[in-house]
């Protein structure tokens, strides 16, 4: 191969950095102009190499041949004490990798990041003299685009897979690879993605993986193929803890689609609002079967930023982390029949009032023009002459009752 080759323990560390808040107190990332933005969050970065290392893989570094400012890189070079093999031909970014794992490095993870080494080039000319135990790709995609078609991967999963594929040393199970695509592609996509993978390396196994980091926003979805896939689970979703001391709460199974009803919820029963990224996933069923306690879940609202059910009992939390994937969960306290607006919102004042609520938060789709003159007018009035409880309200879609929730 034709690329210049920058070596770790000759990078140059004098250039500007960027404090990364995941990341350990003293560890500082370069990036190249622009790069930013698009770098793997070094928290996101260390827990999906930790999970990596629980699979078998074969003796023989980690190839990445689009590494960008190589911070996943590092992660799989510090938890597998494995040396990296990263391409990238941006040389400022190449730098900035190479600079990243330097300073990875001098944090104390071992000599395989030093070991490593970052090549200026093309990514997608392979080279059959060199032997990989597993390949990590992120192609780059337009930042401004709205749909992360197959056809804006750079470099795509062909010229990869056709540049790579006799150079990945299999097991049992095949190649290890991951692909950490855009979490934009919808459920076509992500089969046209396993039958480019099936043309290469037909019925390998395959898991889709999730990952969010809150706020009800998908912020990674790879494919994990081959040795990095989990025989009879089809998907996983990954709910990155705020702490950076906490494992990751991990849902696995296979997707079961819901549906919405329109049985009203009556009072005294719970009202649940879901992570939308867990519902996104498919997997909102494996959860529900850890936290309730009852089949009596029925659905009122299944896309958008709050999906909604209400069931009979109420959630039971086994750890802190399982909160993570409700935004809210309370006890219906009150049908209050009306619609939601400046000139009637004095009548769910004095029903809140009635029941002691002291904080109220709108857990419904209100216009975003009118939120937060409503959310201010409700907190004035609540806090001069409001009880000790806290709420939520909520409503079901097409119907003007609000339901006033007590959590």
């Amino acid at each position: 191969m034709n690329k210049l080759q920058l070596i770790p323990s000759d990078a140059d560390l004098s250039g500007p950095t960027t404090v990364d808040s995941t990341a350990p107190r003293g560890l500082f990332f370069h990036y190249a102009d622009q790069a930013k933005p698009l770098a793997t969050p070094w928290q996101v970065a260390v827990e999906r190499a930790k999970m990596v290392r629980k699979c078998k893989l074969p003796d023989g570094p980690i190839l990445d041949p689009a590494c960008g400012s190589g911070i996943q890189l590092a992660a799989y070079c510090a938890m597998l004490s494995r040396k990296g093999v990263g391409i990238e031909m941006h040389e400022p970014t190449a730098q900035a990798a190479n600079s990243n794992l330097r300073r990875v490095a001098e944090q104390g993870f071992g000599d395989s990041l030093l070991e490593s080494r970052i090549q200026v080039g093309d990514g997608t000319i392979g080279d059959k003299n060199q032997k990989f135990a597993m390949l990590h790709l992120d192609p780059a995609r337009p930042r401004n685009s709205r749909t992360h078609s197959l056809d804006e991967m750079a470099p795509t999963l062909p010229d990869i897979f056709t540049a790579w594929k006799d150079s990945l040393i299999e097991l049992e199970r095949g190649p290890a690879i991951l692909l950490d695509l855009s979490p934009r592609l919808d459920s076509g996509q992500q089969m046209e993605v396993e039958e480019i993978v099936d043309s290469f390396w037909p019925d390998v196994g395959k898991t889709w993986v999730w990952t969010s980091r809150g706020r009800g926003r998908v912020d990674r979805l790879s494919l994990w193929i081959g040795q990095l896939s989990s025989p009879g689970i089809p998907r996983r979703f990954v709910r990155i803890p705020p702490d950076i001391k906490s494992k990751p709460l991990v849902i696995e199974g296979d997707y079961s689609e819901i549906s919405e009803h329109r049985r009203p919820p009556r009072k005294g029963e719970y009202v649940t609002i879901l992570d939308a990224a867990l519902v996104e996933s498919g997997l909102a069923h494996e959860y529900l079967r850890e936290v309730i306690d009852d089949d009596s879940v029925t659905w009122s609202i299944t896309s958008g930023r709050r999906p909604q059910i209400h069931h009979s009992s109420p959630v039971n939390f086994e750890n802190q982390n399982q909160k993570l994937l409700v935004q809210s969960t309370g006890r219906i306290v009150k049908l209050v029949h009306t619609d939601l607006s400046m000139e009637t919102i004095s009548h769910l004042v004095d029903a809140s009032r009635e029941y002691g609520f002291g904080k109220l938060t709108l857990r419904m789709t209100v216009d975003p023009n009118l939120q937060p003159k409503l959310q201010g007018s409700l907190d004035r009035q609540l806090a001069s002459k409001g009880g000790p409880h806290s709420g939520f309200v909520a409503k079901q879609p097409h119907d003007a009752m609000l339901l006033l929730c007590l959590e």
